[in-house]
C-alpha cells in the first residue's frame, strides 16, 4: 500500500512587476510579435523580480547583475518563497515554530551556501530541524512529495513545509531574437504537510525517475542564460505527461470524466495537447500558465492552491509534472 498524508495548507507569491506581451515587444524590443507567444505558448502575462526599467535598459544581458539588481528591490527567491509558506502556514492554521522540517526547491539560488532552506527557516522563525533544499527544477513538487511518502511516519516531525520558489527572470535572456522572456516567470508555491493531522487534500505521491541521459536538453549553468532544445524538450514533456497520467489512472482505476488533472505549467498550448492526447474534460484541468507565466516548480501547486476553494470534498486531482534531469513524476490527491 503506498504511504500517504496530508496537505493542511497551500499558499503561493509572485513579484509585483506585471509584464505582458505588449510590454515585451514594444518597449523590451523582442522581434517575434505577441501574437506568436499566444499561438505557440498561450501566455499573456508573467511577474517577475527586475523592475520594466532595467529590463528595458540591459535585457538582461548579464545575469548576475540581475540578481544584484532584485535583491536591491527586496526581492529573491527565499522573500518569494518565504510569502508563500506565510500563506500555506495561515491557511493550515500552523505557527513556524511549529514546523520541524523544510523541504525547499530553489533552481537559481541568489546565495549557493547554505542552502535556501535555511535562509526560509530563518525568516520565518522556524526552529531547528533537518531543513534542506531538494532542487528537481520544474518536477520537484513530485520529488518532494515522493521524499515524504518514502519517509517512515515516525520518522515525521509533526509538520514539514515543502517549498517551490525561483526568479527564473534573471536568467531569462531578453535579446531581441531571443523569446524565452514571453515563457519565464518568477513566484513561489509552498505546503504545510502532516501524517498526523487531516487537511485539505490526501496526497498519495506514485513515483519519481529522471533519465540523465536527457541532461543536456535542459539546463542553466552557473552564470548563463536558460537553454533548451525546445522542440527535444516539448516531445518528451508530451509524451511522458501522458504516459503518467496513463500509468496513474490504470493504478487507481481512473476515468477522465471522473477526475480533475494538473501538469507541469510550462504553457498552454501544450497542455491543450495534452488534453487531446488523453481526451480529457478541459473544464476539469487546472491551469494558471496564461497569467502567470511558466514558474517552473511552483506553477502545479500554485495553480492548485488558486483553485481549492471551488473544489468539493471527494474530488481527485492527478498530478504529473516534468522538469530539466530530464525527470518527471506524479500522483493522486484527494479533496477532504
Amino acid at each position: 500500500m503506498k504511504a500517504t498524508f496530508d496537505i493542511l495548507g497551500m499558499g503561493w507569491s509572485l513579484p509585483k512587476t506585471e509584464i505582458d506581451n505588449e510590454f515585451l515587444h514594444k518597449e523590451v524590443g523582442l522581434r517575434i510579435p505577441p501574437r506568436w507567444a499566444m499561438s505557440r505558448l498561450g501566455i499573456s502575462k508573467r511577474y517577475s523580480c527586475l523592475s520594466k526599467e532595467y529590463i528595458v535598459k540591459t535585457k538582461n544581458a548579464d545575469p548576475v547583475q540581475a540578481m544584484i539588481h532584485a535583491r536591491a528591490n527586496g526581492v529573491t527567491p527565499v522573500t518569494l518563497g518565504v510569502e508563500a509558506a506565510r500563506m500555506a502556514l495561515e491557511r493550515a492554521g500552523v505557527k513556524p515554530e511549529q514546523v520541524g522540517m523544510i523541504v525547499c526547491n530553489c533552481d537559481f539560488p541568489f546565495d549557493i551556501a547554505p542552502g535556501a532552506a535555511c535562509f526560509i527557516a530563518k525568516d520565518l522563525g522556524v526552529g531547528n530541524g533537518p531543513h534542506m533544499d531538494v532542487n528537481t527544477a520544474c518536477s520537484s513538487f513530485a520529488r518532494h512529495m515522493k521524499i515524504l511518502g518514502d519517509t517512515r511516519p515516525e520518522a515525521w516531525p509533526e509538520y514539514v513545509l515543502t517549498i517551490q520558489t525561483g526568479c527564473y527572470t534573471t536568467r531569462t535572456s531578453y535579446a531581441s531574437d531571443c523569446f524565452d522572456g514571453y515563457i519565464w516567470g518568477d513566484g513561489a508555491a509552498a505546503q504545510v504537510c502532516s501524517y498526523k493531522r487531516t487537511g485539505v487534500l490526501k496526497v498519495e505521491p506514485m513515483f519519481f525517475e529522471t533519465d540523465p541521459r536527457g541532461v543536456e536538453d535542459v539546463k542553466v549553468d552557473g552564470v548563463a542564460h536558460f537553454i533548451q532544445d525546445g522542440t527535444k524538450v516539448r516531445e518528451f514533456s508530451i509524451r511522458k505527461t501522458v504516459e503518467t497520467f496513463e500509468a496513474i489512472a490504470a493504478a487507481k482505476k481512473l476515468y477522465a470524466e471522473d477526475v480533475y488533472t494538473v501538469t507541469h505549467q510550462a504553457n498552454s498550448v501544450m497542455m491543450e495537447s495534452i488534453i487531446g492526447h488523453l481526451r480529457l474534460p478541459k473544464e476539469r484541468h487546472i491551469m494558471n500558465v496564461r497569467e502567470q507565466g511558466n514558474i517552473g516548480g511552483a506553477g502545479m501547486p500554485s495553480a492548485v492552491a488558486q483553485r481549492l476553494d471551488s473544489l468539493k470534498k471527494g474530488d481527485q486531482i492527478v498530478y504529473a509534472v516534468i522538469g530539466a534531469g530530464l525527470a518527471w513524476g506524479g500522483g493522486l490527491m484527494e479533496v477532504r
